[in-house]
């Protein structure tokens, strides 16, 4: 179907802002090159030393003129709230004052003090390169500590109160995000550079009271770590030391023509990632109904989500390639897990909830691995097959169950997984594990969580990897995820999977074909089995760790969003649905979670934003459940 006359006027114009948009974005680059700019940058960096200076200036005036308030209202006599109000007034009033008074450097000759920063920046260069490899591997080591200290069940916050066991969002925010420096300590090398900056800090000091006369001695000792951080700015890359400035206000140093130039500087990517966002909406505007047909509703709105989270997470100074990494490694973690999804909907039994089961048994065959302090390749194919042999029985068992139940496979498969899932709480704490590495210091059973890392941790994450403009391919993981589906494809043009297939599509037509429908369902349900108990081993040596006791509960909910999510129904589904589905969903999840927290100045919405996206999805799953979907 031709594209409407609106459709072509809508897509005329947002192509024309993309071209607009692009050129803006070019010129941006071309600008960082010109001697122009760095002088600008120059300039910016001593406004942004002044306003530092002035900010301890100003804040001191503030404190000061809150004391003296109190002081005043106590004489008065004032009530306790009037005293509060009181001094809020007056503090903000000389606040203001101070603010047009100390902030306003333009009559301020700065040859002097350009001179002092450029010599304090010199100084600062090799001590700043020092510093930020000890606090890099401080980091490192105190990842570890913490991530240790999570799986032995030792941090409360982070494993709950109830010993449940932790999602990987929990442990990249706790072990990852935010690393506690309070306990790091520099080394005698770094003591002496920090030593030898006195003179230059002394000298661009100098240069400051010199410019500001009512900076006091004694603010240079407390002003002496803001300071650093401002002029330290030009260790990174453009954009880093941009916005180091424009924190205190350095923006202040240009006016009209220049201003524009500078902000179209620092926006250059952004502005080339939103020509690219334009452009892909230029197109889906002209080809709308065609997508439409093709990709189906649900994953055209998914695919246009995901690109403007993509856009939006340039705009917010969020690491894109970083982010496309993170996309990649949950897609090769939880991707042979959705896949489990397949074999039960192309059998008939609808979305295998109960794929718990399964996870069961390769959680068994990883702790038998791990019992005889079992390690890399070997360890990972012995977890691997341990947990297909005893998948198969558990599978052939779960599929006569499924059979005397027909009609009701959803519901029976969601009540049996989260049985399952109970009843091995239980188990978790009898079965006759020793290693103490697996149970508890203090009684008996085994912890909710393992470190993989001595064993087969992030094998395959490893294997083959490589960086590529700044995005991590965990290339063994990806191509394990591939070889499962090429498996199953392959498997579901067997004559085997063709009945199967066909006595999950139309168990009428198949039976009068002559097609057994129950030994269908039940190989169907065995496979579903046999491929979750190698995805919970392929999510847990990727994850770093492997999770007992409630850990596997929501698995089910995750695999069948992000099948779902792909294009397949409750009824029909294909590999590609797989592939496609497991990349939205963690992209959508990962992206979604930054994005949000960055747009939210409070932040900490991560696992809110992981239910809503999940629970959301799940929804729409269930709106599916009566009727066909688009393949």
């Amino acid at each position: 179907m031709k594209p409407t006359k609106s459709q072509w006027v809508a897509a005329g114009l947002l192509f024309v802002l993309a071209l607009g948009l692009l050129a803006a974005g070019v010129w941006g680059f071309v600008l960082r090159g010109q001697p122009q700019t760095a002088e600008a940058m120059l300039r910016m960096r001593n406004y942004a030393v002044l306003r530092t200076a002035a900010g301890a200036i100003v804040n001191e005036i503030y404190l000061q003129a809150k004391l003296d308030a109190r002081a005043y209202a106590r004489a008065q006599k004032f009530s306790r709230n009037q005293i509060t109000v009181y001094m809020d007034e007056q503090g903000e009033l000389a606040r203001k004052a101070a603010e047009e008074k100390y902030y306003n450097t333009r009559g301020i000759d700065r040859s002097e003090l350009s001179a002092a920063v450029e010599s304090f920046e010199h100084s600062l260069s090799g001590y700043a390169r020092l510093e930020a490899a000890e606090k890099a591997a401080y980091a490192e080591v105190w990842r570890e500590q913490q991530a240790a200290l999570a799986a032995e069940g030792v941090s409360e916050e982070a494993a709950g109160a109830e010993g449940e066991a932790i999602s990987e969002d929990a442990m990249m925010a706790s072990a990852v995000q935010k690393v506690d420096y309070s306990g790091f300590v520099p080394s005698a090398e770094l003591n002496a550079l920090a030593e030898s900056l006195t003179p230059a800090y002394d000298a661009m000091y100098g240069a400051l009271e010199a410019a500001l006369p009512d900076l006091e001695p004694e603010m240079k000792d407390k002003l002496r770590d803001p300071l650093i951080m401002v002029v330290r700015g030009g260790e990174s890359g453009f954009n880093t030391e941009y916005d180091s400035y424009a924190v205190t206000g350095a923006q202040g140093a240009f006016e009209g023509a220049e201003k524009t130039r500078m902000i179209v500087t620092r926006q250059a990517a952004n502005l080339i990632m939103l020509a690219l966002g334009a452009l892909i909406a230029a197109l889906t505007v002209l080809y709308y109904r065609p997508l439409k047909r093709s990709l189906g509703m649900p994953r055209l709105v998914i695919t246009a989500f995901f690109i403007l989270l993509c856009i939006l997470a340039a705009l917010y100074n969020i690491n894109v390639a970083g982010m496309f990494s993170t996309v990649l490694w949950r897609t090769g973690m939880y991707g042979v897990l959705a896949l489990a999804m397949l074999p039960g909907i192309q059998a008939g039994i609808s979305l295998n909830m109960g794929m718990t089961v399964g996870i069961i048994a390769g959680l068994i065959s990883t702790l038998v691995a791990l019992e005889h302090n079992m390690s890399s390749w070997g360890a990972f194919f012995f977890s691997v097959i341990g947990g297909i042999l005893l998948a198969v029985p558990i599978g052939l068992l779960y599929g006569k169950l499924l059979n005397r139940l027909k009609g009701s496979e959803m519901t029976v498969s969601t009540y049996v997984g989260f049985s399952v899932v109970s009843l091995f709480c239980i188990a978790w704490m009898l079965l006759p594990f020793k290693n103490p590495k697996l149970t508890w210091a203090l009684g008996s059973g085994l912890r909710t969580m393992h470190n993989m890392g001595d064993s087969f941790g992030q094998l395959l994450d490893r294997f083959l990897a490589f960086d590529v403009l700044g995005v991590h391919v965990p290339t063994g993981l990806l191509l394990f995820f591939l070889l499962c589906c090429f498996i199953m494809w392959l498997f579901s043009r067997s004559r085997t999977g063709i009945a199967m297939t066909a006595a999950g599509a139309n168990h009428r037509f198949a039976e009068a074909a002559g097609v057994n429908v129950n030994n269908m369902r039940i190989i169907g349900t065995t496979i579903s089995t046999v491929i979750a108990a190698v995805g919970i081993i392929v999510y847990s040596q990727s994850f770093g760790f492997m999770q007992l006791y409630n850990g596997p509960k929501q698995m089910g909910f995750v695999a069948a969003s992000a099948i779902l999510i792909g294009g397949a129904t409750v009824t029909r589904a294909k590999v590609s649905h797989v592939i496609i589905g497991t990349f939205l969903f963690q992209g959508v999840l990962a992206l979604g979670i930054q994005v949000a927290n960055a747009a939210i100045a409070e932040g900490g919405l991560s696992e809110v934003m992981r239910i809503l996206i999940s629970n959301g999805i799940i929804l729409y799953a269930l709106t599916q459940s009566g009727g066909e979907g688009r393949g």
